[in-house]
């Protein structure tokens, strides 16, 4: 069963990068859901960040993987031993198998890429504050190919509960959702506004019962609604 997660709270929160500029952009992503400036620290290295998180209590920690004295995954896990009331989430450009699965299991409770732009960050942070545990699309695909496919059974036991009803829409949106595309990306190709992308995907959640795409495509398959 998956395990319910709590709400997050983004103020304060400390960003652990080691460029300047993605630090800003982060603060600005970060003020634009409510945060206020005064309350977004920055860290430039894993030491640092130590040191920050040690002193002070935070309600989100966005953390980078490639930091000058060390690898963010290393914070990740100190943090989930000696703070871990407080949440880290991935927002790095390292997208390798190893490095993922590595963040994941150390503790963090999203997995963000940098080259997304600020709105869909935002909606991830949106995503965060509410409960939820966002993991970048393209995350999320190579995620479900490292699970191995069920193994057929011969007498395996009635389905006691019809699979949810999608309309056809719901469908090819949730198709190209376990393809990795993001709400931008299915908006464009379906020549309909972002918005209805977002209403459908919550119609699609709220259907299958689930809290994140992973989850999604985890009880579509596990329905059969995707061929």
């Amino acid at each position: 069963m998956l395990e319910e997660l709590e709400p997050v709270s983004l103020s304060p929160a400390l960003v652990v990068d080691d460029e300047e500029a993605m630090q800003r952009r982060l603060g600005d992503v970060l003020t634009s859901v409510g945060c206020p400036a005064a309350h977004i620290a920055r860290a430039h290295s894993v030491a640092q960040a130590r040191e920050q998180v040690a002193d002070r209590r935070f309600g989100v920690v966005l953390v980078d993987i490639g930091l000058p004295d060390g690898s963010g995954t290393e914070l990740i896990a100190w943090m989930r031993k000696h703070r871990p009331q407080v949440p880290a989430v991935v927002v790095s450009a390292w997208r390798t198998e190893e490095v993922i699965v590595g963040a994941l299991r150390a503790g963090a409770i999203g997995y963000l890429l940098k080259e997304r732009d600020d709105l869909e960050l935002a909606m991830a942070l949106r995503s965060i504050e509410r409960g939820g545990a966002p993991i970048d699309p393209f995350i999320a695909r190579r995620i479900l190919a490292l699970l191995p496919p069920a193994a057929p059974t011969a007498a395996a036991p009635a389905e006691t509960t019809p699979p949810p009803s999608l309309s056809g829409r719901e469908k090819e949106i949730l198709r190209l959702v376990a393809q990795g595309l993001s709400n931008r990306e299915m908006a464009e190709m379906l020549s309909i506004s972002r918005f209805t992308v977002e209403c459908h995907t919550k119609n699609i959640y709220r259907k299958l019962a689930v809290g994140s795409r992973t989850e999604a495509v985890f009880q579509a398959r596990r329905h059969g609604l995707l061929s």
